[in-house]
Parts: C-alpha cells; structure tokens; sequence
C-alpha cells in the first residue's frame, strides 16, 4: 500500500492543468483554464480546471475532482493505479506501507497482469527484430526499404514475430505467463487438437498504446505474398483492448495535436509512421475501420479540428463518405485532402520532403461538405435526378452540422456550386432539420418508455435540448428574430443583474429523490441559474450578457464574496461591461421592466436587499425568461408557416407548434399568469 507520506508528496507536487492536459487542450480563460469535456459528448468547452484549488469541474455532466479523480475516470483505474501514474509523471519514488490483502491484490492485480503480458510481448518483440539474425535480415529489412530509420522504428516499439509455430507462447510460458492470459489476448491460439500457436507469426508488429502509453494490444503485417494470406492480422477485443475506443499513434500525437489544433486522420499503421517521420506528428489512423463515437470523443478532447486525408482512389473515397456523418454531428470542423493519383499517405510521406509535404496539406485542405459535394457533382454529370439526390444527400450533411453560421455558409458555397437559389437550399435545409429534430424526439421518448422512467407531475421542460432552440431560431429569417429581441433582451437583463448582484446568496431548491420523493435544497442563485441554463442548453440572445455570464463563471468561482464580483466588473478594461455595470449596480437598484411591474409583480419583489423574497422570485425570473423564449418561439414558427408551401416541413411546424402551446401553458400554470398573447 502506497505510504501517506509519498501521496501527499504526489498531492504537492502534481499539477492540476498539466495532468488533464496530457488528455485534454487546454485554453487560458482568466486564472482558469477551460477545454472540451472527455467524460460526456461535449461540443461546447465546459470543463473547467482551476490550478489554484487544484480541481477540475465539468458544469454539464457534473463529474470533479482533483488530479488523482481525472485519471482514474478517464482510464478506469483504481486509485492506486493512478498515484503511481501520477508518481511515475512527476519521478517520485513509492514508498509502501503495510502488504495488501489476498484479496486486494487479486482485485487490483487482474487488469495489469494482462497488461503487463502485453509488455512482455512488445519487449519480446522488439529483441526479435534487432536482436535476431532473421529479425535484422527479414523485418528490420522490410521496414528500412520503406524509408523508416531505427530511430523511429524505436520510437513506435515495431517488432518482428518470427516463423515457426510458438516461439512466442514457449517464451511467454516459460516467463511464468498463464495460457488463459495469452488466449485471452489473442497473442496465442489453441488449436482444436489442443496445441498452441502463436497467433503473430512470421509477422512484423505494431504495438497499439493506449493514451497513457500503455500497451494493449497488436497489429501485424505479413511479410509473405499470396492471394489467400490475410495482409493484417489484430488482437481480438479484451479486457484491456477496446479497438472502438483507440486510434493508432494517439499517444505519440496528443502533443502535436493539441499543438497545431488540428488531427490529421488516415487509415493505416504505416501511414501514420511515414508522416510522423517526415514531420507531421499530429496524425492518427482508425486503423482502417469506420470511425467511432469513442474516436470522435478521444480526438474532441485534444482539438476541435480533424483534416482526412485520402488517397486518389475514387472507388475508396466515395466508400467512405458515408462513415464520416457522425464527425459533423459532434460539432467537430471537418477538412479534408485529397493526394495526387496513385499515392497514399503513406507512399507519398515517403517520397516529399517534410516542407514540401506540411505545403501540400495546408494548401489543398478544403471543407468536407465542398470535397463531397465535388466529388457526387462529378459522378452525377448532368443527370437531373442524379444531381438531385446528390444535393438532398449533401443538405442532409449540412443539416448534421450543429453550428448555425456554418450552417449558412455551407449553403451558400453550395448555391454557387450547384447552381442553385441559396433559398432553394434553404428550404431543404429547413425540413432536414425539422426532421432530424424530430427523430431525435421520438427517440428520446422511446428511450424513456423503455427505462419505464415518467415525468414529474408539473415538470416543465420549456426549450429541450439545444437542437430544438436551434432547429426553430437559427433556421428562421433573420429579420423575424429581430423583431422578437427588445422584451426577451429586459429578461435576459434582470437575469444577470440577479447573479452580479445576489449570485453567492442561497436559496432553497426543489429536488426529486432517487425514489421520486421531492425535497428542498440549499442552492447558491448562480449555481441554479447556470444549471438551468446548461441543462437546458440555453444562451443569452444579448452578447453583452452572454459575456459577463461566461466571465461570471470564472470570477464566481475565486471570488470571496459578492462585491468583489461586483468591483471585477466595475474595474475591467472592457468600457461596455463596466457602463452597464455601473449603471445598474453601483448607483442605484436595477432598473425595473413596466411590463413585469404591472403584469406580475414578480422583480420589484425580487431585486431588493430583502433576501428573504428571493427564494420565489428567482425561479419565476426563469420561468419568465423560458415563457417570454416560448412566445418568440411561437411568433417565429407563425411566420414560417405562413412563408411555406412546403407539405412535409408544414406538417413539421404545426407538431412543433402544438408541443410549444401544451409548454406554455404548462409554464403559464405555474406563474399563475393568464397568456394574453
């Protein structure tokens, strides 16, 4: 057991933003620093890491902790694992305390002897390629004639599994490895009359390492030719090896990746080694499979930025558009780049010398939506029915996008590119996106009757997720959205006055048990006003606002009591942030909005020294900003139901439309407010 005295070493010395650094980028954000969540689908920034309290916090999925909590959740090791990783970083010697028990070990002691296995391999290996006759005249060879040094062939740990039936398996046996442990693996397999083999024979290798750098499994390239000899042979999926979770080369890219912001992708193990060699690190490969969820979310936490790079068959190209959906749903900006006939990135890296090689990227990355919309333009020629599908195929990926302008651009550059009204598009736009909306829905409610899980009585969800306030506003004319700011932006107001001024103030909450029961909880005002909003993925339409309230986050956070937020934001060097300050702040109480005043009472009573009053008047505060969001909502919905013609998309916006008035008067209920409206 590790001693006290060498865990309270590793708490001193560890850095909080350099350990979720190696797995997560990081960028400065006051005393903060803030970067994409590895432990949800996160789109938005939304983990914080503060190097003064030495914790990290996520403000969506509520995962926190110290150092020693991000490396146990982000890989799934005990506690102990993770101070010894922590240890290993920083060069603190362990020193043990009293033995574990039987059981402990045994518990602990699973995981690791299969990893430790996987070392022995790698090691055995690597002595077989440069420590062996056949190793240095076979596949050290085969690996130079391929343009890779010994420095970088080092590097990535290649190895050589010699000819023969189970040199391997006698070796790892004799070492005192168990057979269940090589099966399990699949670096041994057993024949049906019971004898053993080594799975990798007469192979080069290809060590798979997981972020950390630990070694969980192979690839293996056959060194023969022949029609009926598989080229590439994998560890099965094991206890350690989980292939949908890990990209080949990640742990040798993390820092380039988060260097140059961007992750070149390619298919294979060589691929990925001759770029690295010619002086693009920041490369991974799928490992010629289709990318996965846990890929994208591994890839998210370094950067936002992916660039595919594919080689100038058009048969492969066109095969694998149809796996790279998932990329634009998660938000991520999607580039690609298409090499010169005949080359892969492999063979080219080989051949073009490292300047001319970064060159050649850089100005021939293009967007994903434009590469594929060349690409199906082409195949489809002058066909009209061809082009048409080609273009409801390529709005259905525009439609995938969650960012908005991007949105809008996208069309744009298409309108050009097909020629074709950006109107046009637009519509098709639209009813894409009504209809990915609504899938979404029917798969979230399908999900709950699954899980048998009923909503609360009198719950309200007034906007949903993000996608729906996106699917209605950002689809819309913009010159109706216009028209619908001037008493949303006075809620949006009396919102950030309420946490500038009274944010560290608690208030009681109501919560609902595990067993349904309900039950009221101390909650600080900033803190429930920000789980509202995150929960509901809600923005600030005012910028102004959404600016202080991002910065709020961080103030909040290190502030030791109110009015220090409040001489924050009287003293920054942002002259529109302190005259709003000053003005509603400093001098007097904050202005109070008529309409409110005479309809429901509800901030006169709220923005007082009697705090006493605010428990109510924050939650009607919400619930007003949600109910005067609901009636833009509508408004805007009328429009569009009267701009279109379309049947499909119309049959969208009345189901819309009736969810939004069923909310309303939900919300209405508990404001005791009568719609008028």
């Amino acid at each position: 057991m590790i001693s006290r005295k060498t865990i309270d070493e590793i708490m001193i010395t560890t850095k909080i933003e350099e350990v979720v650094g190696d797995f997560v980028s990081l960028k400065r954000r006051g005393q903060n620093w803030v970067g994409v969540c590895p432990f949800h689908d996160d789109k938005n920034p939304s983990m914080y890491v503060s190097p003064r309290l030495g914790i990290f916090n996520c403000f969506v999925c509520d995962t926190k902790g110290n150092a020693v909590h991000f490396i146990m959740e982000h890989e799934k090791i005990s506690y102990p694992e993770a101070l010894r990783h922590l240890a290993k970083k920083y060069n603190i010697t362990i020193e043990e305390e009293a033995a574990k028990t039987k059981e402990e070990v045994e518990e602990e002691s699973k995981k690791e002897s299969l990893l430790l296995v996987n070392q022995f391999a790698e090691n055995y290996f690597v002595e077989q390629l440069f420590e062996t006759e056949d190793g240095r005249n076979i596949a050290l060879s085969y690996f130079k004639e391929r343009g890779l040094n010994e420095a970088i062939i080092k590097k990535f740990k290649l190895g050589y599994n010699p000819e023969g039936w189970d040199a391997f398996t006698q070796a790892a046996l004799k070492k005192g490895y168990q057979k269940e442990q090589l099966l399990a693996l699949g670096l041994t397999k057993e024949s049906e009359s019971g004898k053993l083999f080594d799975f990798f024979h007469g192979r080069v290798i290809f060590p798979i390492h997981s972020a950390l750098g630990k070694t969980l499994g192979f690839g293996a390239r056959t060194l023969k030719q022949g029609e009926k000899i598989a080229k590439y042979f994998n560890s099965p999926e094991s206890e350690v090896y989980h292939k949908s979770d890990i990209l080949y080369g990640f742990f040798f890219a993390k820092k380039a990746i988060r260097a140059h912001d961007n992750v070149y992708l390619v298919e294979g193990y060589t691929d990925v080694i001759s770029m690295f060699a010619s002086g693009v690190e920041n490369v991974v490969a799928s490992s010629g499979t289709a990318l996965t969820k846990g890929q994208i979310k591994l890839i998210a936490t370094q950067t936002q930025n992916i660039t595919l790079v594919y080689d100038g068959d058009a048969a492969g190209i066109k095969a694998s558009l149809r796996g790279i959906d998932m990329l634009l749903e998660s938000g991520l900006n999607v580039q690609t780049v298409m090499l010169p006939e005949g080359e892969d990135p492999d063979s080219f890296a080989r051949k073009t010398s490292q300047e001319d090689l970064k060159a050649y990227l850089q100005e021939n990355s293009v967007s994903f939506i434009l590469f594929k919309a060349k690409i199906l333009s082409k195949e489809a020629g002058s066909d009209p029915m061809k082009r048409a599908g080609m273009v409801n195929e390529i709005i259905q990926n525009v439609a995938d996008i969650p960012d908005a302008v991007a949105r809008a651009f996208y069309i744009k550059e298409c309108a050009e590119l097909f020629q074709l009204s950006e109107e046009t598009l637009n519509v098709q736009l639209r009813k894409a996106v009504w209809k990915k909306h609504e899938n979404a829905k029917a798969r979230r409610e399908e999900g709950r009757k699954g899980e048998g899980r009923k909503e609360e009585e009198g719950e309200m969800q007034v906007s949903g997720k993000q996608e729906e306030r996106v699917d209605i506003v950002d689809v819309l004319p913009r010159q109706a959205k216009l028209e619908t700011d001037n008493r949303l932006e006075e809620i949006e107001k009396n919102i950030i006055l309420l946490i500038l001024k009274y944010g560290m103030f608690e208030i009681d909450v109501q919560e609902v048990s595990e067993n349904g029961d309900l039950y009221y909880a101390k909650s600080r005002i900033d803190q429930y006003i920000f789980d509202e909003f995150h929960h509901q993925q809600i923005r600030f339409s005012n910028s102004l606002f959404q600016k202080i309230y991002f910065e709020y986050l961080e103030v909040a956070s290190t502030a030791p009591h109110q009015d220090a937020i409040i001489s924050h934001f009287s003293n920054k060097n942002d002259k529109e942030i302190t005259d709003f300050v000053i003005a509603h702040l400093i001098n007097d109480e904050p202005e109070i909005s008529e309409q409110w005043l005479s309809r429901f009472d509800i901030v006169t009573r709220s923005v007082t020294n009697n705090i006493h009053k605010l428990n109510n008047a924050v939650e009607e505060t919400i619930l007003m900003f949600k109910m005067r969001v609901l009636e833009d909502y509508r408004k805007l919905i009328l429009i569009e139901i009267a701009e279109n013609t379309d049947e499909e998309l119309m049959n969208l916006l009345y189901k819309a439309l009736h969810r939004l008035l069923a909310r309303r008067e939900e919300l209405a209920k508990r404001l005791g407010a009568v719609i008028s409206f």
